[in-house]
């Protein structure tokens, strides 16, 4: 194959004076910075090759000129060479210049049109309009993202079958035009055949048209006649008939009368005893309401009494309680009063005791002994006056010792006493709370129990009323807003009370009607299961045949009208197709079955024996494609649409209209009656709620009661309360007070006996120094007395006078301490108390006296009034029962008026109906003889003329039915005088009586005139000059049949050619198709250097490919199937090099310019589209690639540097290296450039 060698520029754009770039390698790479002029090379390029000068980025073929743009042009032309070297190794050369706004074209310098030119680069494969040996800058993913058409137009180009394409579609548009005509003259030829026909039986036909008229006009004549003859013979019966109803009618109109009257009288009698029955309701009303007044008073009193009895219960408590304490308070002060007494009894006797024994002591001194002991005494003292004087400070100090010791002790003593008390006084505290709390329970039970007796006689319906009201107001106008307030037919009550009574006559056994044990799952499938299910809606649903033939007996016996039964013992149910729940296509298709809501378990076989394996569409449309098999297998499905259009699988279709919404408006029904019962059934119960007021007095009693129960119960736990707080809680903390003052008593007792023995230590020594003084002065006298010393006397005496005064002040504390709680008791004086609760109870007592008889009273009012009204009640029901039957009496004799006027009513509808009758009659005559009149029908007449017929009756638009209006009295009676002669008609036709006979006699009459008139209506009246026509349509045939047989062999040329053409077009096209869709996989493969990557080349229409698009799909490694849009930047662009490769493979180019087709791709790809490109330029084809990416021209051969020039406007500079030399040495090559 050739390849490209050098390029020759002169001039052109950026590249100044004349400059050779090349030689050009297997794999060229143009490398250079952005606006040097790499892209101007490549418009080089483009420009020698033949491309026009509005893709050469310039607008005039003068701007290529250097300098030009800027209006500085260097010269007036310019110039591009192409050296080229041919498969033989010849070098040749491809020249174009610029001269002002024209080019010229050199081929191995001899000047070349430029249809040679383009011819010789087609001859080494350089299509310019293809463009198959270059690809501009950006435009690489554009390659990728063409539509399937230009796909298509881009293979056109590249196998030059469009050249075809012009030529095939003339061919095409001659073809068809030529085929229409072929068909014209066609329909021609068969439109003469059909007129040669018709002008053959338009002669056959004339012969018979005259004897078919003739009798037709006989047939007519005995129809007039036959229609005469008993439309006269039924007037005649009419009339006869019509004097008897008059009759009939005056006499039932007589005794109608007489029921009127007796219907008056009996509503006489009945308002009076409605009058006396209302009178003594009214005063049954006011004894009720004197009775209702009563009753709570009555209550009240019981309930006050009850009050009453439980509040001196609690007094009567209270009272033992205080008694109890009183008793209590008592015992302790006669106690302690007879302790007082004792006391001062032993105190007595002590002192008596003491006295005695004072006398009997055995040391009694003479006078002259006291005086003598008073001497030395003196002495002794006096001796001793140092020992004394601290004797005496000891003992005054022991003495207040002593003192404070037994102040403490009887401190002590009384803070014992003072705890005590305390603690006595807590008990009788908690015992009082005890008590207290007693009372407050006896209040809570009886608040239990008077809330229990207050529930019961509420009966739990405080919320009731507002809440049934509510429902009722919602009930009412949920009926308002569906206009169900309208009132029910009495046909329509009469079946429903049929089917109430059979539910109750049978429970369990008879359901309902199917209408109301089912309904639709939306409003907008009503009219669709209307349709499906019209014929078993109002069917009755039972369990069996024993119990159907049963409720028929039952509703003959009752004389209700005739109803449908399905037991589900015995209906033939088809089974649910499940396949048919599958069905996706049409959208919205269910079955009927599944769209009805059935709560009743009972009535589910009955509602599929119903609707079966019904369908409900959407639409009609998709209602019709089931039922007639379009859809699917072919199979049939009976369907129904939501506007009610039922299709059969026979092809039946029937629609719905008024009617069937009408039937509709049983669901509607259904739900207003079942809102109706539930209107009534609230009416009732807010009626019971409004009797149960009068109880109310009774309630509020028991309300009143409860609230003072309340009230007590709250006033004992504040009491409860404050004594806990205020009571026992203080008394707790004064008891405590009490206890640390007793415990701080011990300590100071214990330090005040320390000191006490201290001192007597002190006291004995001192004493011991003393006696030794007195011993010594009281010598003598001690044994004059015969005593050891004096202290023998004095301690005696002394001892005698200490105990003395120990014993008396023993007695006096004890009788100080039972004083004391003597008066503490005296201050607690319970008697108060008692008198206070003894009051209360009597009070009590008394008020309960004065209840009981009050009560008496109340109950003694209630029990008359209760029987006053009892009494008139008595006379009440009497009274109902003497207006029931006097209303009974009046309904029987309103019965029998309404059925003798309904005789009546019958009798005169029956008279109207027979005058009509009779007139209508009138008016059919009439209406026989105008229309013979008119058609001018011969009768034969035995009187009269038809001349009396009125001739303005000529010009009625309507004279098959003229009214009343129309044809006055007069004219009638004027008819009567004309009489038609029967004796033509046939007698068999004249003993007709029978309506059914006369009928069927009349129709085959009208039938064979019918098809005598019919046979006329089709033959047509006799043409003469029928032979004539025969002839003339003979030579149109011959005519038509030439003009069709040019025309068929016309299209068959056309045929011919166009299929010549069509065969060229589409070989060329699949010759170059078809290898490159083979190769594209390969080479993308190639690309991704991975075996897993596919690209997918395939034409929309196989048979005539060029006619439609050619999709292009790629898989790229690792990755699932995405529409190309979808690829990233570099996958487009590598599926982009696939396909060009792969159209390059096929039609190839010397050699193949890539501008910057790797900017998208990122080191990897650019590493694979480099290796690839080297082992295709290296086998099969030059590549020439402009690049900005050294990891892809580092792979190239040779490099061509584009560089700017520093000047005005931009001159590009142009550098050599060849690489391969590089790859053979290493790095140690020559790496000069060569400019």
């Amino acid at each position: 194959m050739g390849m490209l060698q050098t390029l020759e520029l002169e001039n052109f754009k950026s590249y100044k004076g004349h400059q050779v770039i090349g030689p050009f390698y297997q794999f060229t790479a143009i490398i250079g910075p952005n606006g040097s002029g790499k892209s101007n090379l490549m418009d080089a390029i483009c420009f020698v090759l033949g491309e026009k000068a509005n893709n050469l980025r310039v607008r005039k073929l003068g701007e290529l000129i250097h300098g030009a743009p800027v209006n500085r042009p260097v010269a007036n032309k310019c110039t591009v060479t192409m050296n080229y070297k041919d498969d033989n190794g010849k070098l040749r050369k491809y020249s174009r210049t610029v001269h002002g706004s024209s080019s010229e074209y050199r081929v191995d310098d001899q000047v070349v049109t430029p249809q040679q030119y383009n011819a010789e680069m087609e001859k080494i494969q350089i299509f310019i309009k293809a463009k198959n040996f270059l690809v501009y800058q950006g435009q690489i993913e554009q390659v990728a993202m063409k539509n399937p058409k230009e796909r298509t137009a881009l293979f056109e180009e590249i196998s030059r079958s469009c050249e075809f394409q012009s030529e095939y579609d003339k061919l095409k548009h001659d073809l068809t035009k030529a085929e229409e005509d072929t068909q014209l003259n066609m329909n021609k030829r068969r439109g003469i055949a059909q007129e040669k026909k018709e002008a053959k039986m338009e002669k056959d036909e004339a012969e018979k048209y005259q004897q078919m008229k003739d009798e037709a006009e006989e047939k007519q004549k005995h129809l007039f006649m036959f229609e005469l003859f008993h439309v006269e013979r039924q007037s005649e019966e009419a009339k006869e008939e019509l004097q008897d109803k008059k009759k009939e009618v005056a006499s039932l109109k007589e005794k109608y009368g007489n029921y009127e009257e007796a219907s008056m009288a009996k509503q006489k009698t009945l308002k009076k005893a409605s009058r006396e029955y209302h009178k003594l309701d009214k005063e049954a009303n006011e004894k009720e309401r004197e009775v209702t007044e009563q009753r709570p008073r009555f209550v009240q009193a019981k309930q006050e009494q009850i009050h009453l009895q439980k509040k001196l219960d609690a007094a009567s408590r209270s009272l033992n309680a205080a008694e109890k304490m009183a008793e209590s308070y008592a015992e302790q002060e006669g106690a302690l009063k007879k302790r007082a007494k004792e006391l001062q009894k032993e105190k007595a006797d002590a002192e008596a005791e003491m006295a005695s024994q004072s006398q009997e002591m055995d040391l009694q001194l003479s006078e002259s002994q006291t005086k003598e002991y008073s001497r030395l005494k003196a002495e002794s003292v006096k001796k001793a006056v140092q020992y004394d004087h601290k004797l005496m400070e000891k003992r005054m100090m022991l003495e207040t010792e002593r003192s404070a010791l037994k102040y403490e002790q009887g401190r002590l003593h009384e803070w014992e006493g003072k705890v005590k008390r305390k603690t006595d006084e807590i008990a009788r505290q908690e015992k009082n709370l005890e008590v207290l709390e007693e009372t407050k329970a006896n209040f809570i039970s009886a608040l239990k129990d008077e809330k229990a007796q207050l529930r019961t006689d509420r009966g739990l319906r405080q919320g009731e009323p507002r809440k049934f009201t509510i429902e009722l107001t919602e009930v009412s106008r949920q009926l308002s807003d569906a206009h169900g307030d309208t009132q029910e037919t009495e046909r329509n009550k009469r079946r429903q009370e049929a089917v109430d009574n059979l539910k109750r006559v049978f429970p369990d056994k008879v359901h309902g009607r199917l209408v109301d044990l089912c309904t639709p799952s939306h409003k907008r499938f009503n009219l669709a299961v209307t349709k499906v299910l019209v014929k078993h809606m109002n069917s009755i649903v039972c369990d069996t045949d024993a119990t159907a033939m049963d409720a028929i007996q039952y509703l003959k016996e009752q004389r209700y009208p005739p109803e449908t039964f399905l037991p589900s013992n015995s209906l033939d149910v088809q089974p649910i197709n499940e396949k048919l729940r599958e069905i996706k296509q049409p959208a919205g298709v269910k079955l009927v079955y599944d769209v009805i809501n059935c709560a009743n378990p009972a009535a589910r076989k009955a509602l599929q024996y119903s609707c079966g394996n019904s369908l409900i569409c959407d639409n009609a449309e998709d209602a019709k494609s089931l039922a007639y098999g379009a859809i699917g297998h072919g199979e049939r499905y009976k369907a129904v649409a939501l506007d009610g259009t039922l299709f059969q699988q026979s092809g039946v279709i029937s629609g719905g209209g008024a009617d069937l919404k009408q039937k509709a408006k049983k669901w509607d029904e259904n739900a207003m009656r079942k809102l109706k019962d539930r209107r009534q059934g609230l009416d009732e119960q807010i009626i019971e709620l409004n009797r149960t007021k009068k109880k109310e007095m009774d309630v509020d009693a028991k309300r009143s009661t409860v609230s003072n129960l309340e009230r007590k119960i709250e006033g004992c736990s504040r009491q409860l309360q404050q004594m806990r707080q205020e009571g026992t809680a203080k008394l707790e903390q004064e008891l405590e007070v009490l206890k640390a003052e007793l415990e701080a008593i011990p300590p100071k007792i214990e330090e005040l006996e320390s000191r006490i023995e201290d001192i007597q230590k002190d006291l004995t020594a001192f004493e011991k120094k003393s006696n030794a003084v007195a011993d010594e002065v009281f010598a003598d006298f001690c044994r004059q007395l015969k005593i050891p010393h004096i202290r023998v006397y004095e301690e005696k005496e002394l001892r005698f006078q200490q105990e003395r005064q120990s014993t008396l002040k023993k007695f006096d504390a004890e009788i100080d301490r039972v004083q004391q709680e003597l008066e503490y008791l005296k201050s607690e004086d319970k008697s108060q108390r008692l008198k206070t609760e003894q009051d209360k109870v009597r009070r009590l007592e008394n008020e309960l006296e004065s209840l009981k008889k009050r009560e008496h009273k109340e109950e003694k009012v209630l029990k008359k009034l209760e029987k006053e009204l009892e009494d008139m009640k008595v006379k009440l029901l009497e009274r109902k029962t003497e207006l029931e039957e006097a209303e009974a009496e009046l309904q029987a004799a309103k019965k029998e008026a309404s059925t003798v006027h309904r005789e009546v009513t019958q009798a005169e509808k029956a008279v109207t109906g027979l005058q009509n009758e009779l007139e209508r009659r009138q008016q059919e005559r009439h209406r026989l003889l105008h229309n013979a009149k008119i058609q001018q029908i011969k009768l034969p007449l035995s009187s009269g003329s038809l001349a009396d017929i009125e001739a303005e009756d000529d010009d009625d638009e309507d004279d098959s039915q003229p009214t009343t209006s129309q044809v006055s009295k007069e004219q009638l009676d004027r008819e009567t005088k004309i009489h038609l002669n029967y004796r033509d008609l046939p007698s068999e036709l004249r003993k007709l009586d029978d309506e059914d006979k006369i009928r069927r006699a009349k129709e085959q009459l009208e039938k064979e005139m019918a098809s005598l008139h019919s046979m006329l209506g089709r033959l047509a009246a006799p043409n003469m000059k029928a032979n004539q026509r025969m002839e003339e349509v003979k030579e149109k045939e011959q005519e038509t049949t030439n003009e069709f047989e040019s025309a068929r062999r016309k299209a068959k040329k056309i045929r011919t050619q166009f299929e010549k053409v069509k065969t060229e077009r589409y070989r060329r096209f699949m010759e170059c198709f078809e290898p490159v869709s083979q190769k594209i996989d390969e080479i993308y493969k190639s690309l991704s250097r991975n075996q897993s990557a596919q690209a997918f080349l395939g034409a929309d229409n196989m048979e005539e490919p060029y006619l439609e698009g050619i999709q292009y799909n790629c898989v790229a490694p690792g990755k699932r199937f995405r529409p190309m849009d979808n690829l990233s930047g570099g996958e487009k662009t590598v599926a982009a090099l696939a396909l060009l490769f792969a159209m390059h493979a096929r039609n190839p180019s010397p050699f193949f310019v890539l501008d910057e087709v790797d900017a998208a791709l990122d080191n990897t790809n650019i590493g694979k589209v480099a290796q690839f490109i080297c082992e295709t330029a290296r086998k099969e084809m030059q590549l020439i690639v402009i690049s900005l990416k050294e990891e892809f021209y580092n792979k190239s051969d040779a490099l061509v540097g584009i560089y700017p020039q520093p000047a005005n406007c931009t001159v590009s500079g142009v550098l050599t290296l060849d690489l391969t030399k590089f790859r053979q040495s290493g790095s140690s090559g020559d790496t000069t450039m060569m400019p």
